[in-house]
């Protein structure tokens, strides 16, 4: 339980490195997707909610699911499930985020034409 726990830590702050990163790296109009899922349902959001948005979602998961996973709900679960849950989702958001900056930091490179 202890190294779900230390790589869900782990998950998130290369979340927060990330953002910081790219706080860094995207111009100050930049537009970060932000995505519930599909194509279709994919919002363009300001540089500064985006950065705040995807490591606040991953902490969110991180928290809620390590929560149950650690709580007597998850009693009769398979003890693999409760250890590798909460990790796996967190690297899902972590490789999204990831992916969403690279989306925009692709929009926003000066060499691409419009």
């Amino acid at each position: 339980m202890i190294a779900s726990l230390v790589v869900s830590g782990v998950f998130a702050l290369a979340m927060i490195v990330a953002a910081a990163r790219a706080a860094v790296v995207l111009p100050a109009g930049a537009r970060i997707p932000l995505h519930f899922g599909s194509v279709e349902r994919c919002f363009l959001v300001p540089k500064r909610a985006g950065l705040v948005i995807w490591p606040a979602a991953g902490l969110a998961v991180a928290g809620a699911l390590g929560g149950i996973a650690a709580s007597s709900l998850a009693a009769g679960w398979v003890p693999g499930v409760r250890y590798v849950l909460t990790p796996a989702a967190a690297g899902v958001l972590l490789a999204f985020e990831v992916g969403a900056l690279l989306l925009a930091r692709g929009r926003n490179s000066p060499a691409r034409s419009e």
